[in-house]
């Protein structure tokens, strides 16, 4: 399995990925469970395979777990540019 907080190059990172990587130290997969969010959709939403729609307690818990403080600072499209 690929190291998952292995540098990249940042214009293949989704914007939420950048996030997680310069925020925290979680995987994706503690970061997905803590916002309630299974690990397989959360893949497909950095991937832009599908759009992300979040709970408001999702929104929430993403934001807390970012270090998120305004609404203005989530990105608009998860996906990868």
């Amino acid at each position: 399995m690929a190291d998952e907080s292995a540098p990249q190059a940042e214009s293949k990172l989704s914007p939420i990925e950048v996030l997680r990587l310069e925020r925290t130290k979680l995987t994706q997969d503690e970061l997905a469970v803590r916002c309630g969010i299974p690990r397989s959709t959360y893949q497909r939403w950095i991937a832009g395979k599908t759009e992300a729609k979040l709970s408001l307690a999702q929104l929430k818990a993403l934001g807390r777990e970012l270090g998120i403080e305004r609404l203005e600072d989530i990105p608009d499209n998860f996906s990868a540019r």
